[in-house]
């Protein structure tokens, strides 16, 4: 099964970036959450397999993703790094596909949708753990 992932570190720590990291809405691009799950549009609806909050991972499906793919399963994990006050966070999807459309695939989900998203929420996490540490310091 193909597997498509993407990683960023984040400057700030991992319950900061794990408190946005499931409400779609505070970061990415085009999901939204309802009261069913996460949804982008009428053509666009994720649906959260599972959520644990102490290994800080989030999983989600597709049933009808807007690529050509099948048996979709994509998960973020949030992960503490070394440094205090650092994080890293791993979005992949694992699928089925032709393979003959892999690389476009790569190119599309990897790039176009998991690696701008993650900009986004290592962004909003900076933000929001930048207006703590402000907050907290007057």
């Amino acid at each position: 099964m193909p597997r498509i992932s993407r990683r960023t570190f984040v400057a700030a720590p991992a319950d900061v970036v794990w408190s946005l990291a499931g409400d779609f809405a505070e970061w990415h691009p085009k999901l939204r959450i309802y009261s069913n799950g996460p949804e982008a549009s009428a053509e666009l609806v994720v649906t959260i397999v599972s959520k644990d909050d102490e290994s800080r991972t989030l999983s989600y499906s597709m049933p009808d993703p807007p690529f050509p793919i099948k048996d979709h399963r994509a998960t973020i994990l949030v992960e503490q790094a070394a440094h205090e006050g650092t994080s890293y966070v791993t979005w992949y999807a694992e699928f089925t596909a032709d393979e003959a459309l892999l690389q476009d695939l790569e190119d599309t989900i990897g790039d176009d949708v998991f690696a701008r998203a993650l900009d986004q929420l290592a962004t909003a996490a900076q933000d929001s753990y930048g207006a703590q540490q402000v907050a907290s310091a007057s």
